[in-house]
């Protein structure tokens, strides 16, 4: 599948009459509903206007990519807009842009739907392909585009091709006033827990990290307050829920993932799961490790 046969020219706007993105959506969506390419308008309406998309994608200067998925679209749909005038992120209202593309899919097409977003993005990342593009005066002129032809869209990908090499682990003794410091440091929101071999025996997460320390700083911030210490406290000598080993705190119950599994398998579990990162297992011992935002920006990576 080429990402040419993603577009259909009833679903192409140009020009394009808006002025910020939620208005071009809201457009583009008016479009594939007059087009019959949306089996529940109600519910795809509710969405934009509810519900901004999670990851969405800018492309520098040159595109906008809103992006939805929702069981309102019997399968995965898009449509382009083109307008004459610089289109502003409500978010960053010094962020402009030209080309609006929104991308619609049900649940059960989510790699698909990310592999989409994907290929526009890093097609969209070319200034010669946007200018092609903005030159376009009608529907046929932009499916003609060369750009559009060229990108081949994978049939699979698996979580090898996209997952972070190398995760940041910690041992079951470190203390989780020491996980916390260093999730600060590296910007990160969860860690597996190892053993010495680098085998999975849990995994660490904001969650866990509120759950023990947040009671003791709103305990220390009133006064006149007392509250008995615990035995794992009394066992540990200290009160100070920051000397916590993480192997006391830390979740045992673990979805993982493997090396050899598809990106559609990924796309399910985050749907039917809610769960949105997983480290990545080898006979038992983590290689690597994969969220939804890592997914996204590796699929946007020219």
């Amino acid at each position: 599948m080429k990402l040419r046969d993603v577009l259909k020219a009833e679903h192409i706007l140009v020009p394009l009459s808006a002025g910020t993105v939620k208005e071009a959506t809201e457009r583009l969506a008016e479009r594939l509903v007059a087009s019959g390419a949306v089996a529940d308008p109600q519910r795809l309406n509710a969405v934009i206007r509810h519900t901004w998309p999670e990851d969405m994608v800018s492309v520098g200067q040159h595109a906008f990519l809103p992006h939805f998925r929702t069981e309102a679209v019997r399968g995965l749909v898009t449509a382009l807009g083109i307008s004459p005038t610089p289109i502003r992120w409500e978010k960053d209202p010094h962020r402009t842009a030209r080309v609006v593309i929104f991308i619609v899919a049900p649940l059960r097409d989510a790699a698909l739907y990310l592999q989409v977003v994907g290929a526009f993005a890093r097609t969209l990342s070319s200034p010669d392909h946007v200018l092609a593009l903005l030159a376009a005066r009608a529907p046929e002129q932009v499916l003609a585009l060369p750009a559009f032809d060229a990108v081949e869209l994978p049939s699979q990908l698996t979580v090898r091709d996209v997952m972070t090499p190398h995760a940041i682990t910690v041992g079951p003794d470190r203390t989780l006033g020491d996980v916390a410091r260093l999730m600060v440091e590296r910007d990160i929101r969860a860690m597996p827990v190892v053993d010495e071999g680098g085998s999975l025996i849990g995994m660490v997460t904001h969650r866990e990290l509120l759950r023990y320390l947040i009671p003791d700083f709103v305990q220390r911030t009133k006064s006149g307050e007392f509250r008995a210490p615990t035995r794992s406290q009394l066992q540990r000598g200290s009160t100070d829920p920051r000397l916590i080993p993480v192997k006391e705190a830390m979740g045992r119950s673990v979805l993982c993932l493997a090396e050899d599994q598809t990106l559609a398998d990924v796309a399910n579990l985050m749907s039917s799961k809610d769960v949105d990162r997983f480290p990545v297992v080898r006979e038992g011992v983590v290689v690597g490790f994969l969220t939804r935002a890592d997914l996204v920006r590796r699929l946007i990576a020219p």
